[in-house]
């Protein structure tokens, strides 16, 4: 019989993720360290609680034994000698001193436990956030246009949390309550050993259970946190896209499809919830199970004289202690399950090393004068589709390079290659003859300017988003760089100034408002380059023609790359690249593009004549022409 558990128990521990456990078990080291002391102290005082623990019923046991009980019938041999003489109630008296002691201690050591095991975990979470934040700034950007912003910030956050309640508590849970169970069978064995066996012959039927029912429990938690990490991110798409949804009226169809995915994560979260569920219930109907074999057997030893009754209670407690701590290591063996899914959902980030690779022969760049040049250059977001193919040309100092062409041909693409926010799947930039990666990122962004189409504000004061493009920014470079930005004058007609908050992505100023402080960030650091992608495209004609005056100023001395569908702004660049399917199929001042046939001249006379139309034409014109303009 002895034989039968062990070879139903051999292929369920196979089962079970050793590998995995170790493997977030190494991967969570270096977060442990620091809190060691902490974990080593918490650690002596659940040792101190199971000794407690151990302790707790004997006072009862000599009530029963020396104060009730003949003393001819005692064959437990407590520490008779120490108590003789004090008559039964001082017997008794002696045995509630010692049971308030036991339990003061107990508490003492628990709350400590509870304490110390607790503030390491918050400390691990903190430590984890910092690199998970840090970490996710630092990936290339095509990593992060591969992800969902709702399922980066569950990892972020509902994971580390999760990470931190289940794994380290459960880990602290496993060590104590094993230790208990430990000290537990060994006192009960030295009892009576013929009544443990009875006690113990559960064991392999639960761990049966408890196994079977985690290894189904943890591919259902896997599932689960896909869905809600759905969930997270239509809720990140509707606060960002709220006003959209509003003026077309698609509140109901957003309703819908966000019922669908929250019903997904619901049946997904129920079937997880039943699993656990099955793990009690399984777990109790056991325990019940051999606690009525335990007093059955163990009431018959009492009255055939075996054992006496403060025998029994110890030993009965020490059941009910025994199976409390399979009770909770079954709970744990869940919660280990989530613990260990949500661990690898966070390391399988930080283990990611799609970056901007830096050479450690990389080196500082010197103030560069402004000369950039692009040598057969190529770039793939995905293998085998091309944005860029074999682009190569060269931009002298302080000249403007207007980038058009129709939407997609990899304009803004080669913008992002220059501050190197990705590397060239082939060729190489180089400044003042220098590659650009040979050069550290931070000296290199350093002297790059970029604005974008959308100007992303921070929540913060305006004085906070300008200085952003230079942190030890003094007042008067930040009065002065909103000034060449000519951003002064509405910020100081407002009644707090620069110390005005604009809220959550500059919400509470206009769109032409919110570029003219991302144009003072970007110039606010004096930049050798200044790259301007679409700045006027959400801006009405007169303020995109007072902004751009703006830009011609700033652009003096710089070297500035333009991108823009609006022609007319660029008629004065001292160079245009013409950009179609990832080549550059024209280049040339305005004049000379516009003296030869292509999609520069087609597409700017249609804008002329898209101009020309009277305030009441429909445009229907112009849009068919744009359509049919050679791509």
């Amino acid at each position: 019989m002895s034989r039968a558990p062990r070879l139903e128990l051999q292929p369920l521990f196979r089962q079970i993720p050793w590998h995995r456990l170790a493997a977030v078990g190494r991967e969570l080291r270096p977060y442990l360290a620091p809190v060691r002391r902490e974990l080593i102290l918490a650690l002596l005082c659940s040792i101190g609680g199971v000794v407690m623990v151990i302790a707790r019923p004997w006072p009862i046991k000599i009530v029963l034994d020396y104060a009730i009980l003949p003393t001819g019938r005692v064959r437990w041999v407590f520490p008779f000698h120490l108590i003789k003489g004090y008559g039964a109630m001082g017997v008794v008296t002696i045995a509630c001193v010692f049971l308030f002691l036991v339990t003061l201690l107990w508490g003492l050591f628990a709350y400590y436990q509870r304490f110390l095991i607790a503030g390491a975990g918050q400390k691990i979470t903190y430590a984890l956030r910092r690199r998970l934040f840090a970490h996710l700034q630092r990936l290339s950007l095509s990593y992060h246009h591969r992800q969902r912003v709702g399922d980066m910030l569950l990892r972020a956050t509902g994971d580390t949390t999760m990470l931190r309640e289940m794994l380290v508590d459960a880990s602290l849970i496993t060590i104590t309550e094993s230790l208990t169970l430990i000290a537990m069978v060994t006192v009960m064995l030295l009892i009576d050993w013929q009544l443990t066996m009875i006690s113990v012959a559960v064991f392999p039927l639960l761990s049966v259970a408890v196994f079977h029912i985690s290894g189904e429990m943890r591919t259902a938690v896997r599932r689960q946190r896909k869905k809600e990490g759905r969930v997270a991110t239509l809720f990140g798409e509707m606060l960002q896209s709220v006003a959209v949804i509003q003026v077309f009226g698609r509140e109901a169809y957003g309703e819908e499809r966000f019922k669908g995915s929250n019903q997904q994560a619901l049946r997904q979260g129920m079937r997880t919830v039943r699993l656990e569920a099955n793990l009690e219930r399984v777990a109790e109907a056991l325990i019940a199970l051999g606690t009525g074999a335990v007093l059955w057997f163990g009431v018959a030893r009492v009255l055939d004289g075996i054992l006496t009754p403060g025998d029994l209670v110890v030993f009965t407690a020490y059941l009910g202690g025994m199976y409390r701590p399979l009770r909770r290591i079954a709970r744990v063996t869940g919660r280990l399950s989530k613990a260990t899914v949500c661990a690898e959902r966070v390391f399988a980030v930080l283990r990611t090393d799609d970056r901007v690779k830096v050479s450690p022969r990389a080196v500082p760049a010197p103030r560069l004068s402004g000369r950039l040049t692009f040598k057969h250059v190529a770039f793939s977001y995905v293998h085998g589709q091309p944005v860029l193919r074999d682009v190569s040309f060269t931009v002298r100092r302080g000249r403007t390079v207007a980038l058009v062409g129709p939407n997609g041909a990899g304009k803004s693409t080669l913008c992002a290659l220059i501050p190197r926010l990705f590397d060239p799947s082939e060729g190489a930039i180089t400044a003042d003859g220098q590659k650009l990666s040979g050069f550290t990122l931070d000296s290199l962004r350093e002297q790059i300017g970029f604005v974008l189409q959308e100007s992303l504000l921070f929540a913060g004061t305006v004085r906070d988003n300008i200085a952003y493009g230079k942190p030890d920014a003094t007042l008067d470079e930040i009065v002065a760089a909103a000034r060449l930005a000519e951003a002064h004058d509405f910020i100081a007609a407002r009644p707090h100034g620069y110390d005005t908050v604009v809220g959550e992505r500059g919400g509470t100023l206009s769109v032409g408002q919110r570029q003219k402080i991302a144009i003072a960030r970007a110039i606010i650091k004096d930049p050798v380059f200044l790259i301007l992608d679409e700045v006027t495209a959400a801006l009405d004609p007169a303020s995109a023609a007072q902004l751009n005056g703006t830009l011609a100023r700033l652009g003096r001395g710089r070297t500035t790359f333009r991108v823009t569908h609006r022609l007319t702004e660029i008629q004065a660049a001292d160079d245009i690249l013409v950009f179609q399917h990832g080549i550059v199929s024209q280049r040339g001042t305005h004049a000379e593009l516009m003296s030869q046939a292509g999609w520069y001249r087609t597409v700017f006379d249609l804008q002329a004549a898209e101009r020309d139309l009277p305030e009441t034409g429909d445009g229907a014109r112009p849009v068919r022409a744009l359509a049919a303009a050679p791509r």
